[in-house]
């Protein structure tokens, strides 16, 4: 009596339960890690913010003057708190940086446009609305993203603020505090006020 052998192996059934498996898997381990590396980076955006408001702080301590960015500077993105420039070539009195110990860096938009500059307190599209009041606040000195969603923004401005999730009336948070949208409802332009002049 002659006997087969069996081969060994898996059948096409068992393949795509398997596949079937790692697929479920996968769609429920997806959502969760690229939630984890968009709180990533946001928590460095938050990391960096803190940074800019000690660097800005401790500029004017030394120099009297509010640091300025100046990306169409001949350096690209040169900016007062790493190079003693005022405008070039002229040093800063005072300067005593750099400030920062690498430049300023877009974590939610590594393509997005970003800058550090003076808000005159009558230009209603960057003014700084602290106390969620309605009125300007004063002139302030602006850090601004470009290429940062309602989503990313909410969960920034909730740390930085303790507003986020809150639109209604004079409370949204696109329209006040120390983090918001340019003109209150831009949907890229984020600004974070770092210091009152």
């Amino acid at each position: 009596m002659a006997t087969g052998k069996r081969q060994s192996g898996f059948t096409l059934v068992e393949m795509i339960g398997v596949l079937a498996v790692i697929a479920i898997l996968g769609s429920v381990a997806a959502p969760k890690i690229f939630a984890a590396i968009e709180d990533a980076k946001v928590s460095a955006y938050v990391q960096q913010i803190n940074t800019l408001t000690t660097a800005v702080a401790k500029y004017h301590t030394d120099t009297g003057l509010w640091p300025r960015h100046v990306p169409t500077h001949a350096q690209d993105r040169n900016h007062q708190l790493m190079v003693n420039s005022l405008d070039g070539t002229n040093p800063i009195p005072g300067w005593q940086g750099p400030y920062l110990d690498k430049e300023m860096t877009n974590y939610i938009s590594k393509a997005g446009f970003q800058d550090l500059f003076l808000a005159n307190n009558n230009d209603a599209n960057w003014a700084c609305d602290l106390d969620g009041d309605g009125a300007v606040d004063g002139q302030f000195v602006i850090y601004r993203s470009d290429g940062i969603t309602d989503k990313v923004g909410e969960k920034i401005s909730n740390i930085v603020d303790g507003d986020g999730g809150i639109t209604t009336g004079d409370a949204d948070w696109r329209k006040a505090g120390k983090v918001r949208r340019y003109r209150g409802n831009h949907t890229s332009i984020l600004e974070v006020c770092l210091a009152s002049i």
